[in-house]
């Protein structure tokens, strides 16, 4: 009688502490990148891959700022800017902005296309002449792999915060236009 006592007990703490297990794991998330079956995608990711410094001019070739692009195997594209803390001199005026976040994928042809979101802050400038939105860039990007370098262009637009941003509704204004070339970042 004893013995059978103790394997209930013992029976009922065991399916207390895996039924108390699974309740403090209830917000675990799995998440594994998916495996793209394009034979393209998947040579371009092999080789394009990796961070490079670029230069970016303006639609008149003029110097614009230099960034960081991250291309990410699983398809994400992080990019960070050195005018992120904004400029508040000259005719070009802006608030500072967030790093950039988006996806990218190799074309048919081994282009790279990439889209990336960034939120505009507000700044030193008024936000009725600045208000704060969402900043979307579209990227144009041919890789060289024998010079491990990049080249392209960028249209950015901007949209107010509530808009749907992958349409192109609520954009205000023509896009700006820049173009950019960059060189990998290597260990030594």
């Amino acid at each position: 009688m004893k013995i059978r006592r103790n394997l209930i007990g013992l029976t009922i703490g065991v399916l207390s502490a895996i039924s108390i297990s699974d309740i403090w794991n209830i917000h675990k998330v799995n998440a594994a990148s998916v495996n793209d079956t394009n034979s393209q995608q998947a040579v371009c990711t092999k080789f394009a891959t990796g961070t490079y410094l670029t230069t970016i001019s303006d639609s008149t070739g003029k110097f614009a700022s230099r960034s960081l692009i991250t291309l990410i195997a699983d398809g994400n594209i992080l990019v960070t800017d050195s005018n992120q803390g904004g400029v508040y001199q000259g005719k070009n005026q802006f608030n500072p902005f967030t790093t950039s976040h988006g996806s990218w994928k190799c074309n048919k042809n081994g282009d790279i296309s990439a889209t990336i979101l960034n939120f505009n802050l507000s700044g030193s400038l008024p936000l009725a002449s600045n208000p704060l939105s969402v900043g979307g860039q579209n990227y144009s990007i041919k890789f060289n792999q024998s010079t491990q370098t990049l080249q392209g262009t960028i249209q950015l637009r901007f949209f107010d915060l509530n808009a749907t941003v992958q349409e192109a509704t609520g954009s205000k204004g023509v896009p700006l236009t820049f173009t950019f070339i960059g060189q990998r970042v290597t260990t030594k």
